[in-house]
């Protein structure tokens, strides 16, 4: 079970986001950033990040064929796709790594939450290694 708060609730402007801090590698261990993900739970994605993070880690050398999502407002967008590696706490795995124009937030999704043992009652209670 992971020892300190990995998982916690943000308090922007009363919304309580549901935040998981992490350390996001690159696959070639030569760059990483400690970052704050909101948790999305309609992501069924790893990560998604701005493209200054995907670009500063370097992911775009590494890129995988780019794949096309559906927002949940509907539209089709098209996402640049690398791997990445992501540390939770004492967890540590491989993950999918995605962005496009226009990302603003880090989002971390149900493939990294599922790895990583999500428990998420909201509003209320948000734990990580489960």
């Amino acid at each position: 079970m992971v020892r300190y708060m990995s998982a916690y609730f943000k308090n922007d402007k009363q919304n309580f986001l549901p935040v998981v801090r992490a350390i996001l590698r690159s696959p070639l261990n030569d760059k990483s950033l400690e970052m704050e993900f909101i948790i999305d739970t309609g992501f069924q994605g790893g990560i998604l990040v701005p493209l200054s993070t995907y670009i500063d880690l370097g992911l775009n050398r590494l890129e995988e064929p780019k794949v096309s999502a559906r927002t949940a407002v509907g539209t089709v967008v098209e996402l640049r796709t690398s791997r990445a590696i992501v540390r939770i706490g004492d967890l540590e795995f491989m993950c999918s790594a995605y962005t496009t124009l226009g990302v603003k937030n880090p989002l971390i999704g149900r493939e990294v939450l599922k790895k990583a043992g999500l428990l998420y009652r909201p509003p209320t209670e948000i734990r990580i290694g489960i």
